[in-house]
């Protein structure tokens, strides 16, 4: 079942419970009223009788529809002919002088009728007089009433599933708009469809949503194109060193010694640069989630684990000095920031000179005395491939960065690069402290 004829459905269902509950009340209010009415001539006929002065008793009279009978005290009915009004005990309680009046409703041959009991004060020897109207045009009037309620509630209740649908369906067309949009994304995924929104409900910000997240998927759609060139491009270069390289250890029948371990020196730099370059593109392209899941890390201890890491690879001396700083990332992907960070300043750095790291407040500078690096690069190094000209002709990829940049930014971080006093650069991460 659609969801238009399910909201309609459901509207034309709580509009016939109301419907029933204002019927029915209506009804037994209409009700009420006419038995009032019918009570109040009663007692106006009974003030006319009670106050006439004393009466000869006489048989139950039909006047202006009201039936007449007189009880004496000693509960005899008089009534010698015509009909009988039923008598009951409170109505003798009534003739007896032990209570005041009685009203209720009773039945006389299948008529329905109002009864009315009331002390003949007006009777020397006292008893009590009972009145009766028949309800028969109160039964008729509720009848037809009752018959126009149903009526009007049936008519109430489809003109409500009516509305409901036409409103159901206008509200529904910015859902149907959604579905076709996600049909037309699935059959030719065109990610650059956009819906038109119109609107500031519900709906309208789901529409907002859809819109946000067919860029969103756009956007990673073109970078991961971008991706897929750019890493092409570079695996272009080592993969043609490599054949180039083999290709000559193949062909030349006598390589002197020397030569052939030069030849075989390159292959393997260029077999590294091809593992690492693979290595880096594997990162960009996995999800963050597959690392882990995020912890509270002591900042401090996390980049002395790492630095002491580059270190011992290196050979050369990296210190680190900081805050009881902590901060909540992935633990592997703070690896990979620092590492990288680390790494590139030990490629850029004079061997004899140390890289320093300053952990405070949530921030991480990494401080090397390489050549520095110009403004008008600052931002350039963190896209993916870029390679200055001083870092040409270094090993690397132009990807260790932009992994950072991008692992950075992710967390909720911010990563800049400034001019180190004395020479040098100083790249400063800094994230969210947490307590």
């Amino acid at each position: 079942m659609r969801l238009r004829t399910r909201i309609a459905l459901l509207t034309a269902l709580a509009t016939a419970v109301a419907v029933v509950a204002v019927s029915a009340s209506a009804w037994f209010l209409a009700r009420h009223q006419a038995v009032v009415a019918v009570d109040g001539l009663l007692d106006d006929r009974a003030a006319v009788i009670v106050g006439s002065g004393p009466v000869r008793r006489r048989p139950p009279v039909l006047t202006e529809d009201v039936l007449v009978q007189f009880i004496t005290p000693g509960g005899v009915v008089v009534n010698p002919t015509g009909t009988v009004l039923p008598v009951t005990t409170d109505d003798l309680e009534v003739a007896s002088g032990s209570r005041s009046s009685v009203r209720r409703s009773d039945t006389i041959e299948g008529v329905p009728v109002r009864i009315l009991t009331v002390p003949a004060s007006h009777l020397p020897s006292g008893g009590a007089v009972m009145l009766a109207r028949p309800l028969t045009e109160v039964d008729d009037s509720l009848a037809r009433l009752g018959r126009a309620l149903v009526l009007l509630s049936g008519l109430g209740v489809v003109v409500a599933g009516l509305g409901g649908l036409i409103v159901a369906g206008r509200a529904m067309r910015p859902v149907a708009r959604l579905t076709e949009a996600a049909e037309h994304v699935a059959e030719t995924e065109d990610l650059e469809a956009v819906i038109e929104v119109d609107r500031e409900d519900e709906l309208g910000r789901l529409a907002q949503s859809f819109n946000r997240m067919l860029g969103s998927l756009a956007t990673s759609r073109r970078q991961q194109q971008r991706l897929v060139t750019d890493a092409s491009h570079e695996l272009r270069t080592p993969l043609t060193a490599l054949k180039t390289n083999l290709e000559v250890l193949r062909r030349v029948e006598t390589i002197e010694p020397e030569e052939r371990g030069r030849i075989l020196d390159d292959v393997i730099f260029e077999a590294d640069e091809l593992a690492n370059l693979v290595g880096e593109l594997v990162d960009l392209a996995t999800d963050e989630h597959e690392f882990g899941s995020p912890e509270v890390i002591d900042l401090t201890e996390a980049v002395a684990r790492v630095a002491a890491r580059e270190g011992r690879r290196s050979g050369r001396e990296v210190t680190v000095v900081g805050d009881r700083s902590r901060v909540e990332m992935v633990p592997a992907l703070l690896d990979r920031v620092v590492g990288n960070l680390v790494g590139n300043a030990l490629k850029f750095s004079p061997r004899s000179d140390r890289v320093e790291i300053v952990v405070s407040q949530g921030r991480i500078e990494v401080l090397d005395r390489g050549p520095g690096i110009p403004d008008a690069d600052k931002e350039a190094v963190f896209e993916r491939f870029y390679r200055s000209d001083e870092a040409r002709t270094l090993p690397g990829n132009g990807l260790g960065l932009s992994i950072v940049k991008a692992v950075v930014e992710r967390h909720g971080g911010t990563v800049h690069i400034e001019d180190r006093e004395g020479g040098g650069a100083r790249f400063v991460v800094a994230f969210p402290e947490v307590d």
